[in-house]
């Protein structure tokens, strides 16, 4: 009897014992040498760290770590994988300029007729140097880079000096003193071309100041752009030629001209036809002008600050055969400056 429930015993307790497991203590102590620790598998809920010591979620510190649940992040010093890189659109003429975050390469891929998208400017310095940014017919009204074939700012002159090298002058109004490049003022840095005629009293009819410059090619579209700033009435701008008439002449043939005077912007094509362009003009302030002249249908445009003012309108005169660019302070003996004159072929 005594036997059996020695028996008995030994088998409750070896039940028992089967049935224990051990669990770590929340704390860094490790167990005593000669404890059997058992702990759960949770490997599939681990989270992954490359120094197995350090829990997920923490730094060696035990500072909490951000989590990575999107892209890889990358430091600034460090290098990135091609795979990271930005990319770039195959076809960047397909972008719409209009789109905000849109970057254009505008620079070496002006207007040829066709590209808009990609000729597409804002202002002149979307262009390469040199070239200008005007509104274009064949881009519904987008300004585009246009290849200027004559083009002059007067920034590589001295100043007090005439622009010699580019320019000539026909007459030298108040005298060759005033018929200058000048710092005064300007639109881009830092020159710009200064006239002054002189006025005529009584009998005397005075004496204008007028500079040319041959144009290069005589396209049948032609396109002039300048800025001009003048203190008063009488002066101008013209697409003239100066050939020698049958009876001598040399004074000059005005083709197309505009003009502030009468207090107003006006255009004269031939010079006996005039028509306003813009009623009025503030003195000192700086103006663009352009004049579009179609040579094979004769109609002409114009703009004033990139506004349309003149359309198409139909003209008669003879074709220019040696145009060239006139600048003149006339009779009135009134300052005027000119500066970023851009000419190009459409």
């Amino acid at each position: 009897m005594r036997n059996f429930l020695l028996l008995l015993t030994l088998f409750v307790f070896a039940s028992c014992s089967n049935g224990i497991k051990k669990v770590m203590p929340d704390s860094d102590e490790t167990p005593e040498s000669g404890e059997i620790v058992e702990e759960a598998d949770d490997s599939e809920n681990r989270e992954k760290t490359d120094d197995s010591t350090v829990p997920a979620g923490e730094n060696s510190d035990g500072e909490e770590q951000p989590s990575n649940d999107g892209e890889p992040e990358f430091h600034d010093d460090a290098e990135q994988p091609e795979s990271y890189l930005p990319e770039i659109p195959d076809e960047y003429k397909d972008n719409d300029p209009e789109a905000d975050d849109a970057e254009y390469p505008v620079c070496g891929h002006a207007f040829d007729g066709s590209n808009c998208s990609a000729a597409y400017c804002d202002t002149i310095d979307d262009c390469c140097e040199g070239d200008v940014c005007v509104t274009a017919d064949a881009c519904d009204g987008r300004k585009v880079c246009r290849n200027a074939f004559f083009k002059e700012n007067f920034d590589s002159y001295v100043t007090g000096n005439f622009p010699n090298e580019k320019w000539t002058l026909k007459y030298n109004g108040l005298g060759d003193s005033y018929q200058i490049v000048t710092s005064e003022k300007s639109v881009s840095p830092e020159n710009s071309m200064h006239l002054l005629g002189k006025a005529g009293y009584g009998t005397y009819s005075g004496w204008a100041a007028i500079m040319t410059s041959v144009l290069p090619q005589v396209p049948d579209v032609i396109n002039v752009e300048m800025q001009m700033n003048t203190e008063g009435d009488d002066v101008y701008f013209a697409l003239c030629t100066f050939e020698r008439e049958a009876s001598g002449s040399n004074w000059g043939n005005y083709d197309v001209k505009v003009t502030f005077a009468g207090g107003k912007i006006s255009c004269q094509i031939p010079e006996w036809f005039s028509y306003d362009i813009a009623p009025s003009y503030e003195p000192n302030e700086w103006y663009k002008i352009r004049l579009k002249l179609d040579q094979t249908n004769k109609i002409v445009s114009v703009w004033v600050n990139d506004e349309l003012k003149v359309d198409n309108q139909s003209v008669s005169f003879d074709s220019l055969s040696i145009p060239n660019i006139c600048l003149s302070s006339n009779k009135g003996q009134k300052k005027v400056w000119f500066d970023d004159i851009f000419v190009w072929a459409e």
